[in-house]
């Protein structure tokens, strides 16, 4: 008896420490799950990905179209995705994002809203710099020598075999579609990559120049035609149906003219000569009705060469104090400043490949649907290529540069 009761006094300290912390969670804290939304928009990318495995609630929340549409509109400073070793020595108004990616610096490739479409050699490559998530599709058989007319034309970036290649998100049910389309042998195609699948398109009013990037803006691809007319086509990626843009901008086109997405309106860029030697930029208004000059950029007093006619120019982004960022066919980055007229060179071996937006979505196939991926030869599973980005821990502070790394043969390098 005396054992037993000694026991219970024992176990009385235990008791009572537990109905103490019973009484301490009685009444939990909880925390609004839009309050907890608001806090997680103006954290840094990389602790947003770890935060992730923090709870299915906040996965859940990392993971929704609505955190992820929010997370794009509250960024600082314009951002410009770049590729190559070298690395640029700052700007105060934009950020630089450096993907090291050796498809990307010889190849043309196309961006949407942060992701990027790298076409190759039988495979079209669609990767997220901002998650690391990386998705391959066969491309099926070339039509065309993968050299034919490569090189030959100056302003020509021509993606293999020879194909018309667009690529956008459908405004209505948030995915991306990559599309191609080869004139002379009757094949017009889409992919929608939560799918993953190659499907028929309707064949477009007339062909299409394979030598000319193409341009997403509000769901719709467009291109710019300049061969035996001038014209521009898009397609509604939503509907899939092609129209002709109405209204032209003024006639000047010349061979290194550049369609673009500027401010998610729809631009062209190109350069006149006569009284002197200029970059135009003109824009689109959200109706296609109208077209307005935005910039008139002198460039003789800047850049002179003899062969001056052959250089082409894309405007990039603008910064939040107005001044412009473009880019040239030699790798030169510029700044303009609108108020005084003034234009610099910030960088003279810069390969910038696209304007850049951190995009939180995720390239994983939807529930009830796979991805037809195949990843010939490599190490990623034939269902699905999906490769974690891992990021440094450095990170250099003269403008918020990253570093992000993809490798095709799925090898981290640094």
């Amino acid at each position: 008896m005396i054992r037993m009761e000694e026991e219970e006094e024992e176990e009385n300290p235990k008791m009572i420490r537990m109905e103490e912390e019973e009484e301490e969670n009685a009444n939990p804290v909880y925390i609004n799950e839009d309050l907890v939304e608001d806090i997680l928009l103006r954290l840094p990318l990389k602790p947003i990905l770890k935060f992730k495995t923090v709870s299915k609630q906040w996965r859940s929340i990392l993971e929704s179209k609505s955190f992820v549409e929010r997370r794009k509109s509250v960024q600082k400073n314009p951002k410009i995705l770049a590729v190559g070793e070298l690395r640029f020595q700052g700007d105060a108004e934009i950020d630089v994002v450096y993907l090291q990616c050796h498809d990307a610096t010889t190849r043309p490739s196309l961006t949407c809203d942060g992701l990027v479409c790298i076409p190759v050699t039988d495979w079209v490559n669609v990767l997220n710099p901002s998650t690391g998530e990386f998705l391959r599709f066969p491309s099926g058989p070339s039509h065309y020598g993968n050299q034919l007319f490569t090189g030959e034309v100056w302003w020509s970036e021509v993606f293999p075999g020879y194909w018309a290649m667009g690529f956008g998100r459908d405004e209505v049910k948030g995915s991306y579609k990559v599309v191609r389309m080869l004139y002379d042998f009757n094949y017009f195609e889409i992919l929608d990559v939560d799918i993953g699948e190659w499907r028929k398109l309707t064949p477009p009013p007339y062909k299409i120049e394979a030598t000319r990037k193409s341009a997403c803006v509000n769901g719709s691809i467009y291109w710019l035609n300049l061969m035996h007319r001038f014209k521009i086509l898009a397609l509604d990626l939503h509907t899939e149906e092609f129209r002709d843009v109405p209204v032209l901008p003024p006639p000047r086109y010349t061979g290194g003219t550049r369609i673009v997405n500027l401010e998610n309106r729809l631009a062209v860029a190109d350069t006149c000569f006569d009284p002197e030697w200029a970059l135009e930029i003109w824009s689109m208004d959200a109706q296609e009705e109208t077209w307005t000059m935005i910039y008139f950029i002198r460039l003789s007093h800047l850049i002179s060469t003899p062969i001056f006619w052959r250089k082409w120019f894309t405007p990039m982004a603008v910064s939040k104090q107005g001044n412009l960022f473009f880019c040239d066919s030699e790798k030169r980055l510029f700044k303009y400043y609108p108020g005084t007229d003034y234009l610099s060179c910030l960088s003279q071996d810069f390969c910038v490949i696209t304007p850049f937006v951190e995009n939180l979505v995720s390239l994983r196939s939807q529930p009830g649907s796979v991805p037809k991926i195949s990843t010939s030869g490599s190490r990623i599973s034939n269902i699905v290529g999906r490769m974690e980005l891992l990021f440094p821990n450095i990170l250099f502070t003269s403008t918020l540069v990253s570093l992000i790394i993809f490798g095709y043969r799925y090898k981290y390098s640094s």
